[in-house]
């Protein structure tokens, strides 16, 4: 932005000239031929003027269009102050003007200021005499003339355009003729634009951008920041009336946030402006169409049409928007027109006022026709004014818009749904009612989830309302923490309805899928389900809901895999996932932070643990999940375990341990860290008990003496805790109590080998906890063994990290980058990346081929390319290699 200059004011006008013509003398308004006063020196756009200056220079005519207050004559008027001697004549034209001999008289007075000698009659008889006469005039002009027509739509007498026109024909080598109008004057525009002889500067170049806006605004004794300059910008679309208008306000200490809320308000200076400048003008038939389109934003003619009952809605629109009221071409939807916003919200404020008993049956006519286009947001915008709510809920539950509202997917049309009556009867208000308070406050009334689940049930209904009302009520039930088995079954019934559903666009179908995956794994939570299918459920949710957008299920979900993943001692992916969970939520997920907490238990890194773990128990938790409270309970035991308070363990834990209804991968925790607690307190292992829990590691791990083993009629009675392979977290503590057990039946060989495997499995995680809570005996084999001391060197959480080692997020550290992995063979293309990304959560082969809408051997394709791409051998490695190198 350049520095403002203060500019040189034009002579003032001496009063009347008289100029003599045929019919008699005829008086010329000397102020109507200089520029009007501004009252203020005018802000510096040297964007625009040097617009104007290089097309003043290069073609006859330019033409600035604009809507009242846009500043063409503020422009045009600084452009002449700053003609630097150039020969510059201005003339003002009102309705008045457009008689021949008026014209010609104020015409020649204007371009005799500019040195142009038009003598001889001027009267309307000699008008050809008289306009070749100028022409000869003209071209004998030592260098171009200027003529600056302030105004010049008002010129529609033929006679007087053709004489205009004979002057940009003949004497355009020295005629610069500019034209300031709201409409386009009826000269013959085409043909100049076909030979190349008009320039134009029109609306979207008048509008002054969010600096211009600021530096009005502070010339005006109004200076804001930027972020309301910005905003003041937008709201007013760069309108500069509307932008010298908001100065008064803002001067008086009024807030920028209430000004821009408020500024089209019917008691404004702003609407007053619009009313008097605009829509008063307008005549009758016209103004009422303008007052009957202002219920939409959009501006289609089949829908103007509509709305006005005649067939002349796309002439209308063109008309207006030539006229530049304010009326425009959408640049976002080709074929469609718009109103500018604060003009549409004068108009909405006068239809209620002229026109009250219409509003609303505009309003439906929108909602209709919006709905016969399947816009079903729009519509129900529509319908949410004309507050007819049986048709919104119709809508609604025909365009499944319920999957919309239960992932809290931002639309602003939904959030009028709070004035839906709670006695609205009928089974769609039922249905939508409950959908909304789901999304809203995450409890519904049972009356409308009963309907919900029953409207689903019955074959009778009409698709679209059995789909909504099965998912509304699968939602309601996972909210509620509800019986899992019966979750699922909801959910088995809700897929169901939605695969036999084939006209479903692809979001919406989204939308759903990702509610009834997120409910389906909320469910699972709840249920002695294997680690397995609790992991798969996860990653499915969290891959449904990455596809709608909607971050709180996702953060939901991902914060309850970061749970799982930590748990089973997958650190590096867990704190990956909990730190993915807290970036995507609004609010702090229990879940993530727990797993923040559980990853620097397991890491010994013990300094900030405390302050994870009261995070996690002061965050709400989500509605409907499992309580984070009894892992919290097995983390503070452990602490507890580390400073000999066994009893105060025990006590934390009993309440968690008579509690029946805990899922199993949450109870065998409680049940192990039991365990560990009766152990560390009598200083041995309870091997009896420890042996029935599972079949593998701890049968096998453990060899008593036969008095110790427990009889296989006891074993039969324990339910197993782990019915697949054990997760990390117990691989490496069985190792570690082999070693132990190893050390005390004096078998030293078989305890060192037992601590390598033990520390080959922790390492890749830095999973130190087992090993620094160890007896006296481990920890002391580990310092002093020599096969064990070098590779035990990272369990100090304090030493510096070796080349060997890892750190907090799993990485390598102490080696230069070039020596971690090969380099890249090639780029990875788009596919292939979104591959990787699905790689990355975790997703099976068939997860991602369903995800991308490919085959399974497509699929294969893509991740053996990644392989040879990233040279690595696994999928893991291709994932950890992406990171490193950022990909990722």
């Amino acid at each position: 932005m350049q520095a403002r200059t203060t500019m040189p004011e034009l002579p003032p006008p001496r009063g009347p000239v008289t100029i003599p013509g045929d019919d008699g003398d005829i008086a010329v308004l000397a102020a109507k031929l200089a520029p009007p006063p501004l009252g203020h020196a005018p802000v510096d756009r040297p964007r625009l003027f040097e617009v104007l200056q290089r097309e003043v220079q290069r073609t006859p005519v330019t033409l600035l269009s604009g809507p009242a207050g846009s500043g063409k004559t503020v422009l045009a008027a600084t452009w002449m102050r700053r003609a630097e001697g150039r020969p510059v004549a201005w003339l003002t034209l009102d309705d008045g003007d457009d008689d021949p001999a008026v014209f010609m008289s104020y015409l020649a007075g204007a371009l005799s200021g500019a040195g142009v000698d038009v003598s001889g009659p001027s009267a309307a008889g000699d008008r050809a005499g008289f306009f070749g006469r100028l022409t000869v005039a003209l071209l004998e002009q030592p260098r171009p003339v200027c003529l600056i027509l302030d105004n010049a739509d008002h010129l529609i007498d033929p006679r007087v355009l053709e004489g205009l026109d004979l002057l940009v024909r003949h004497a355009g080598r020295r005629l610069r003729l500019i034209l300031c109008a709201r409409a386009d004057p009826q000269l013959p525009l085409h043909q100049y634009r076909v030979a190349g002889t008009m320039s134009e500067i029109r609306s979207d170049q008048l509008a002054f951008t969010p600096e211009e806006t600021r530096e009005l605004l502070r010339h005006l004794g109004a200076p804001v920041p930027a972020a309301v300059g910005e905003a003041l910008c937008e709201r007013t679309e760069g309108w500069a009336v509307g932008v010298r208008l908001a100065a008064a306000p803002l001067k008086a200490g009024m807030d920028p946030e209430e000004l821009i809320a408020s500024l089209a308000q019917d008691d404004g200076s702003v609407a007053q402006y619009l009313f008097e400048e605009v829509l008063k003008n307008q005549p009758a038939p016209v103004r009422r169409f303008l007052l009957q389109i202002s219920v939409t934003a959009e501006l289609w003619p089949e829908l103007v049409d509509r709305l006005s009952g005649h067939r002349t809605g796309r002439r209308m629109l063109a008309s207006l928007a030539q006229a530049n009221a304010f009326v425009e071409k959408s640049a976002r939807a080709p074929g469609g027109y718009r109103i500018h916003q604060l003009f549409r919200e004068m108009l909405q404020a006068q239809l209620h006022f002229e026109l009250p008993d219409e509003a609303a049956v505009l309003h439906r006519a929108c909602a209709s026709w919006y709905a016969d286009a399947g816009r079903i947001t729009e519509a129900v915008a529509q319908a949410t004014a004309a507050e007819d709510w049986e048709f919104v809920a119709a809508v609604l539950v025909d365009g499944l818009m319920v999957g919309r509202l239960l992932t809290a997917q931002a639309d602003p049309s939904l959030r009028a749904l709070d004035a839906l009556p709670c006695d609205l009867p009928g089974a769609e208000a039922a249905v939508v009612r409950a959908a909304y308070t789901l999304s809203s406050r995450c409890t519904a009334e049972p009356h409308d989830l009963d309907v919900a689940a029953s409207v689903a049930r019955d074959p009778a209904n009409r698709h679209s309302l059995r789909i909504s009302g099965a998912v509304t009520a699968l939602a309601g039930d996972a909210a509620g923490a509800g019986d899992g088995r019966r979750i699922l079954e909801q959910a088995d019934l809700a897929a169901q309805l939605l695969a036999t559903s084939e006209d479903v666009d692809r979001r919406t179908r989204r939308e759903l899928t990702a509610v009834v995956a997120e409910a389906r794994a909320t469910a699972l939570l709840h249920t002695d389900a294997p680690d397995e299918q609790l992991l798969a459920g996860l990653r499915a949710a969290i891959s449904a809901s990455s596809r709608t957008g909607s971050e709180s299920l996702r953060s939901r979900s991902l914060g309850f895999l970061a749970l799982l993943q930590a748990i089973r001692g997958d650190l590096d992916r867990a704190g990956d996932l909990a730190r993915e969970a807290e970036a995507a939520g609004l609010a702090q997920s229990p879940a993530a932070v727990t797993a923040e907490g559980w990853v620097r238990v397991e890491r010994y890194l013990l300094s900030d643990v405390r302050g994870w773990m009261t995070a996690a128990q002061t965050s709400p938790p989500p509605v409907g999940t499992v309580s984070v409270r009894p892992l919290l309970a097995v983390l503070q035991s452990r602490l507890l375990r580390l400073r000999h308070s066994f009893a105060e363990a025990e006590r934390l834990l009993q309440p968690h341990l008579d509690d029946a209804g805990l899922p199993r991968w949450v109870r065998q925790q409680l049940v192990v860290e039991e365990l560990h607690v009766r152990a560390a307190r009598d200083g041995a292992v309870a091997v009896a008990e420890l042996a029935p829990l599972e079949a593998s590691p701890w049968r096998d791990v453990f060899e008593p003496p036969p008095d110790e083993q427990a009889s296989s009629e006891e074993a039969a009675k324990v339910q197993p805790l782990w019915d697949s392979d054990p997760p990390l977290a117990v691989r490496v503590g069985a190792e570690v109590a082999r070693s132990r057990l190893c050390l005390e039946h004096g078998a030293g060989g078989e305890a060192v080998r037992a601590l390598q495997r033990a520390l080959e499995l922790a390492e890749p995680e830095a999973m130190r906890w087992p090993f620094l809570e160890a007896s006296t005996q481990v920890r002391q084999l580990l310092r002093t063994h020599p096969q064990l001391r070098d590779r035990s060197t990272w369990l100090n959480p304090s030493a510096p990290r070796g080349t060997t080692s890892r750190g907090a997020g799993g990485a390598e550290e102490g080696a230069p980058a070039a020596t971690l992995a090969p380099p890249v063979v090639q780029e990875l293309s788009e596919r292939e990346l979104e591959v990787l990304r699905h790689l990355a959560e975790m997703l099976s082969t068939a997860e991602i081929a369903a995800s991308m809408f490919v085959s399974v051997n497509t699929v294969r394709t893509h991740i053996r390319s990644i392989l040879r791409k990233l040279s690595v051998s696994r999928r893991n490695e291709a994932v950890r290699r992406a990171k490193e190198l950022r990909i990722l």
